[in-house]
């Protein structure tokens, strides 16, 4: 086998030319053609997965800027969720504040000092509350003031004329100067009379000089005193409700007329029921706050 190839063209005119490659050189064009169609391949291949690789780096990019975007909204609602939460909690505060100012000015108007324990704010391990605990403390303090309002014997057990204040008076009888532990209430026999508090019955009985008469136990230190009664409508152990009809006015035991004789004891002491009958009477308007004489004064 020859190591060339001969080619010969003849020409349309009738000359002929003859020439001859090699064989070697032949293969080595073919190599470099083969070459240069693997090379153009890769190439295509590697645009194409460039062209493919910047249209996935470009959906990526949208789809962080997406939520980047989405982020930002979250963050943005969060912010002002917190900023709602925070004007309700300033508003909720500042309605317990004006409700412990009012319950103090009741409490003072009445002369009565209570103790406030600690809040839950302020027991257990670490914890840190809004505002340092405020909201915590002031919830605690208007929860206690109202648990002892409940208890407290507000307003007047029976509509009448106030015949006789609580203090130092002439006793009726003796015409001897004697402490009066209560206050006097007129009007006609069989007035219904009524709890001025929640609490229970602890009394109901007869003596000659209390006639019948009724003591409720409110809680909180506070009871009452009913005396004189007609008949009582209520049993010793009962549990009554603040406004509930417990007795009827009457004119039994030591008593110069149909009238209610009450009492409040505040942890065993007798106070000036009249405080309390007058605090509820200016909250409703039916007394002014201004003062005057006690005797002659209408209550309802």
């Amino acid at each position: 086998m020859g190591r060339k190839l001969h080619f010969i063209v003849t020409s349309e005119y009738g000359r002929t030319r003859s020439f001859s490659i090699k064989k070697r050189r032949i293969m080595a064009l073919g190599t470099v053609f083969v070459a240069l169609l693997v090379i153009s391949a890769v190439g295509w291949q590697a645009a194409v997965e460039n062209i493919t690789l910047r249209a996935k780096s470009a959906a990526v990019k949208y789809e962080l800027a997406a939520v980047k975007e989405k982020h930002r909204q979250m963050l943005a609602r969060a912010a002002a969720k917190e900023e709602q939460q925070r004007q309700t909690l300033d508003t909720a505060m500042e309605e317990l504040r004006k409700r412990s100012e009012a319950i103090e000015s009741i409490l003072s108007a009445v002369d009565i000092d209570i103790e406030i324990g600690e809040g839950e704010s302020n027991t257990g391990g670490p914890f840190i509350g809004l505002d340092d605990g405020t909201y915590d403390d002031l919830t605690f303090k208007v929860d206690h003031y109202l648990n002892f309002l409940e208890s407290m014997p507000l307003g007047t057990p029976v509509p009448g004329t106030l015949t006789s204040p609580f203090g130092r008076r002439t006793d009726p009888f003796t015409r001897q100067p004697a402490m009066h532990d209560g206050l006097d209430i007129h009007n006609r026999v069989g007035t219904k009379i009524k709890a001025p508090a929640a609490g229970v019955v602890t009394t109901s009985n007869y003596n000659r000089f209390n006639g019948n008469y009724l003591v409720i136990d409110h809680g909180n230190g506070f009871a009452t005193r009913y005396l004189h009664l007609q008949r009582s409508l209520v049993k010793a152990g009962e549990r009554v409700e603040r406004g509930q009809k417990i007795a009827r006015l009457g004119n039994t035991g030591r008593s110069t007329g149909p009238h209610l004789h009450y009492t409040i004891l505040y942890n065993g002491e007798a106070i000036d029921p009249y405080r309390f009958v007058r605090v509820a009477s200016v909250l409703d308007g039916s007394v002014s706050a201004s003062g005057g004489s006690v005797r002659g004064q209408e209550v309802r």
